[in-house]
């Protein structure tokens, strides 16, 4: 996998403002806390918003432990 430098800044930053616990891992409930605050303000309702974030666990958590770890959030970025 490559990802280039200025991506791979933007990725550690990324996982960095979601992680809010630091604890190397994003769970569910740190991605709808960064989340669901944007979806509101584009007026996607909740609902809608919560299936996506639904959807995103389920794209990005590929060992299924219901987190999603830096690498897996790396392994996503790449493919972007």
């Amino acid at each position: 996998m490559h990802i280039n430098r200025a991506l791979y800044i933007h990725c550690i930053l990324l996982f960095k403002s979601i992680n809010k616990d630091n604890d190397g891992s994003i769970t569910i409930e740190e991605l709808r806390k960064y989340y669901l605050p944007m979806q509101e303000m584009l007026g996607i309702r909740s609902e809608v918003a919560e299936q996506e974030i639904q959807g995103l666990v389920k794209r990005l958590d590929s060992d299924n432990n219901g987190s999603i770890s830096f690498e897996e959030f790396k392994l996503f970025c790449s493919r972007l």
